[in-house]
């Protein structure tokens, strides 16, 4: 066949070769390349119009990307193609001749459309049709040779869209790595939760382009769903916006899956939704809107709001366990032992297992009797000042203020941060306690108060230990037999006295005086235990 070429035609077809080879070498992206090619391909064929459908993947659809003309007369006919003809060409092969008036029509320009000829090429990457280019041109009509450069010429344009379309792609997924590079800085600020959130929410409305974005979240119960961050309030102001968010939302969470509704005559906007799903539980739903005649949220956009709630859903994870530990522990747990759980976004502590902990109990002897000659505002006052101190000592040797029961302060060591020391750290604040009340009793006798001693009994043993309790209340506690023991022996603590299990007895040997205790019944425990009164802790040095 190129042995038939005139030295005129191969002279074009380099021509259009090279400007269709630098073009797709210097255009700086799909838009310009597609522009440039359709322009070159208009000028080497002397046409004076040209159009690029492309096919729509995702939409299977003709998609209009390039028009130009050499005259302007053409955009005062008000042309209408033939969408059903253009789809018939697009399963042709090769080049096909036709009038103009086959595709289009235009009020008042018969004639002009009568003297167009078109020339459609058949964009193809072998069976998969990529769309069509359309040139016309008045008499004289399209020759052999112009026919044959086009068809040459489509060897090259269909890897030239092909080139567009990874490039576009590429450039898709550069922008998805960067949002979710972004959102995942977001994360790191560890910003308050609802904070979070709206940062969130707006970042996600400038990703995709959306007039509104809003989280919802399920109450504490998991029953109900509440509209967490928006960013319009004046959608919200409409009860038809807020029940179609609502309804919406649901189906997504129903169906696990990203949701989108486009604007119809029924519904007043675009909206998609993708549900927040968490260690296989969905807790929520993000979701992105357009109101009538905005726009509507194409597959990139649906490709975007995935990627973005795949980082945000870990965020909201661990803000949702900051929250949660900071609201079971923040008053159990010094501030930088908080800290410290914090820090470890990949532990549960509040998750309920079995350790070796040492239980504390300080109880307030006297305490009835105190109460029928003070009173009460004198009452409260004092004891207030005893448990603020007690729970001080507590916390400041990184133990965990478990409860208050009445005037008696319950502690646990060796959890929620695991602690070799336990036992020892527990008999320290014991003893610490004991001398710190001294100061308290001196204090407050000055005040008119004469307050009995206090009695302080420690345990060790395995324990179950976490958060317990119901939706609605939970405390991080311990349940077991050293937590019952520990109390029996406080009971049995007189004024000013420490004493210990044998199981804490023999963690700490070697760094107490004690003196033994034998033969003591407690209730619940079938055998007699020998406890230990601690008089004094030898060179203990508390470990981080």
């Amino acid at each position: 066949m190129i042995n038939n070429l005139s030295a005129e035609l191969m002279r074009r077809e380099l021509e259009l070769i090279a400007a269709i080879d630098a073009i797709r070498d210097t255009a700086p992206g799909p838009p310009a390349m597609f522009s440039g090619i359709a322009e070159a391909v208009m000028t080497a064929c002397q046409a004076k119009l040209v159009w690029l459908y492309l096919l729509n993947p995702e939409k299977k659809v003709l998609e209009l990307k390039v028009f130009h003309e050499q005259q302007s007369a053409w955009q005062e006919f008000g042309a209408v193609v033939n969408r059903e003809r253009l789809r018939e060409l697009l399963r042709s092969e090769g080049i096909t001749l036709l009038p103009a008036t086959e595709i289009f029509t235009a009020r008042g320009a018969g004639k002009e459309l009568a003297r167009l000829q078109l020339a459609v090429i058949s964009i193809a990457l072998g069976e998969k049709p990529l769309g069509l280019l359309l040139l016309a041109r008045y008499t004289p009509a399209f020759t052999a040779d112009d026919v044959q450069l086009l068809a040459i010429a489509e060897n090259h344009i269909d890897s030239a869209i092909v080139q567009a379309y990874r490039h576009y792609e590429l450039a898709q997924r550069n922008k998805e790595l960067e949002t979710i590079y972004h959102f995942d800085r977001i994360r790191d600020q560890n910003l308050p939760f609802d904070k979070m959130l709206n940062v969130v929410v707006q970042e996600l409305c400038a990703s995709v382009a959306a007039e509104m974005g809003f989280v919802m979240l399920y109450d504490q119960a998991g029953e109900q769903l509440e509209m967490r961050a928006y960013t319009h309030d004046d959608l919200l102001d409409d009860s038809a916006h807020y029940q179609l968010f609502y309804q919406l939302a649901s189906q997504s969470i129903q169906e696990a899956r990203l949701l989108y509704a486009p604007e119809t005559e029924r519904r007043c906007c675009s909206v998609m939704c993708v549900p927040l799903i968490l260690r296989e539980e969905i807790i929520g739903v993000f979701g992105a809107v357009h109101s009538r005649g905005r726009g509507i949220f194409d597959a990139t956009d649906r490709r975007l709001l995935r990627a973005i709630v795949s980082q945000m859903d870990t965020a909201i994870l661990e803000s949702l366990e900051r929250r949660r530990l900071r609201r079971v522990l923040g008053r159990s747990v010094d501030q930088q032992v908080l800290e410290r759980l914090l820090a470890q976004p990949h532990d549960d502590p509040l998750h309920c297992e079995r350790q070796l902990l040492t239980v504390l109990y300080v109880d307030l002897r006297g305490s009835t009797q105190l109460a029928e000659q003070v009173e009460p505002e004198l009452l409260v006052a004092y004891l207030n000042d005893y448990l603020r101190r007690m729970s001080e000592i507590i916390l400041s040797h990184q133990g965990t203020l478990d409860k208050f029961i009445g005037d008696e302060v319950m502690a646990l060591f060796g959890a929620p941060l695991p602690q070799p020391d336990h036992a020892l750290r527990a008999v320290h604040v014991g003893l610490a306690m004991q001398k710190e009340y001294r100061k308290l009793q001196q204090l407050w006798r000055s005040r008119g108060i004469e307050a009995a001693g206090i009695g302080v009994g420690i345990a060790t043993g395995e324990l179950l230990v976490g958060e317990i309790g119901y939706e609605q209340r939970t405390d991080y506690t311990v349940i077991g037999r050293a937590a019952n023991l520990g109390a029996r022996i406080c009971a049995s603590a007189k004024p000013d006295e420490v004493l210990i299990s044998p199981a804490t007895y023999e963690l700490a040997a070697g760094q107490l005086r004690t003196e033994a205790i034998p033969h003591q019944k407690f209730k619940g425990i079938a055998q007699p235990l020998t406890i230990y009164r601690v008089t004094e802790l030898l060179d203990f040095e508390l470990h981080s």
